[in-house]
């Protein structure tokens, strides 16, 4: 996925990165607001979806965001169960010990994911894979194209799955969002996969060939060994010729997040801090996507 192909003229894709449950709602809050300026985010000829934005992609391809994010106010029952908070300084010091002496970057994530494999407790995948399908507008992928991101643990592969692959929408999505340490790995085809905004928060180089990228990430993202992060992705993409809009969550939406994304608790404050930052700049995102 790190080659980049020259731009199809007048293709745009949509990429959303990943983010928790704070993510999600905050993604959600952002493209509501781009979507009451106007903004066709399905026009889209290809979404990409990374752990939170695989859910908020499903939405996009559903025509449901704004009802979705109206439910961040009033969440529906969900089967959802909140992990502990994670200590950000432990995981760090858990991904380092497991990337250790990594000769490259599938290496890297292949170390990752046998780390992930030792992760056994916590909800089962097949109890992941309902809260998916409880949370997501349809269990049945949307006939346009959209491609969700994940890792197989065993070798460390990045897949973008599609519904030409054959894997159930729910099973994609929580394989997407199957957050090392925090919870075990989902099966696809028997084989354990793990989050794919692992790899890079967002995957923007997925959206090589597209003449417009707009880019929504939860956050900026540092270099990483695991795979191209935003800023070198955005910078290849815009050496192939593509045209790149990125919006990065701002401090106050950062600060809505509060200290553990993964909580039911953020999805509000989240949301509304999404959607004051799109209202901000709507008017330059309905200009470039248009």
């Amino acid at each position: 996925m790190t080659d980049v192909s020259t731009p199809v003229p007048g293709s745009r894709a949509l990429v959303l990165g990943g983010g928790g449950v704070a993510g999600i709602a905050w993604e959600l809050g952002v493209l509501t607001a781009l979507q009451e300026a106007g903004v066709d985010l399905d026009a889209a000829d290809l979404v990409i979806g990374s752990s939170a934005g695989s859910v908020v992609g499903a939405f996009v391809r559903a025509g449901a965001v704004a009802d979705a994010y109206a439910q961040q106010h009033d969440p529906v029952p969900s089967t959802y169960e909140e992990p502990a908070a994670i200590d950000p300084e432990a995981f760090q010091d858990r991904l380092v010990q497991a990337l250790a002496g990594a000769s490259d970057e599938q290496d890297a994530r292949a170390r990752l994911g046998a780390a992930a494999q030792r992760v056994t407790h916590g909800q089962t995948d097949e109890q992941r894979i309902a809260t998916f399908e409880h949370t997501l507008p349809s269990t049945e992928w949307p006939e346009k194209p959209f491609g969700v991101t994940t890792i197989d643990a065993t070798d460390g592969t990045f897949r973008v799955l599609t519904a030409s692959t054959g894997v159930p929408l729910p099973r994609a999505v929580a394989a997407s969002c199957s957050v090392p340490f925090v919870w075990s790995p989902v099966a696809i085809d028997g084989v354990p996969h793990i989050d794919g905004g692992l790899r890079s928060s967002t995957n923007a180089d997925v959206a090589a060939g597209h003449e417009r990228v707009l880019v929504v990430a939860c956050g900026p993202e540092a270099s990483s060994p695991l795979g191209p992060w935003l800023d070198l992705a955005v910078e290849r993409l815009r050496a192939a010729g593509s045209s790149v809009e990125t919006i990065v969550a701002d401090s106050s939406s950062q600060h809505a997040f509060g200290t553990n994304s993964l909580a039911l608790s953020t999805q509000a404050p989240a949301a509304d801090a999404g959607h004051r930052q799109g209202q901000n700049v709507a008017e330059q995102i309905a200009a470039f996507w248009a």
